[in-house]
């Protein structure tokens, strides 16, 4: 798989991500300001640039955008790495400051996985991800809890190895039982045997 990391523009930092070898880096807008703080040289800039502070550096791509667009920067990163064939998306800085944000970077997620590439939001605290008729395997090494949610109306759900398991269990997306359950220690594994779910994971 192709491997992307989009560099956001949230209060989080980039030092607890591990940016892999050879993966293409796309900083959106104010997340160059990230990049610059911890070492990082992106492969692309781009957005409408009107919240970072640092300069711009000469031998970098870069996009611009206007400030009168339908797309955040997020999503502008995201459109342009499918565009490009990154079909593993990792979006950083992603999850804290402006709710409204989060929110729409949750649906940018959706947007991914509707579009055949893998997609994650990585977080200094939380780690969020889509399933759609698929399973995942979660090692809890790093992680106390895990909630899943139904995305579709409703989504047949098994969970196993973790401290409340459920068995081809219809989520309701208006109810979120799938909140707070805890992962015991060995690794967990969750599938969405029908629907669509978004899964969270909070770090210890």
């Amino acid at each position: 798989m192709k491997k992307c990391f989009i560099i956001c523009g949230g209060p989080e930092s980039c030092n607890y991500v591990d940016f892999e070898k050879d993966s293409f880096v796309i900083c959106a807008d104010s997340g160059y300001d990230k990049a610059v703080k911890v070492g990082i040289k992106p492969d692309l800039i781009l957005g409408d640039f009107d919240s970072v502070k640092n300069g711009l550096p000469e031998d970098c791509e870069i996009i611009r955008a206007s400030t009168h667009k339908d797309d955040t920067d997020t999503m502008l990163a995201v459109k342009t790495a499918l565009l490009r064939g990154y079909d593993d998306i990792t979006l950083v800085a992603a999850t804290g400051g402006r709710a409204d944000h989060f929110i729409a970077n949750i649906a940018t997620l959706l947007y991914i996985k509707e579009h055949g590439a893998n997609g994650r939001i990585t977080g200094d605290e939380t780690d969020t991800f889509i399933l759609s008729n698929e399973s995942a395997v979660i090692f809890p090494d790093k992680s106390r809890y895990l909630s899943v949610f139904a995305v579709t109306d409703t989504a047949t759900v098994s969970i196993e190895n973790a401290e409340y398991p459920l068995r081809n269990y219809q989520l309701s997306r208006s109810y979120p039982i799938g909140v707070s359950n805890e992962f015991c220690d060995i690794p967990c594994r969750v599938e969405a045997e029908q629907g669509i779910v978004l899964v969270m994971t909070v770090k210890k």
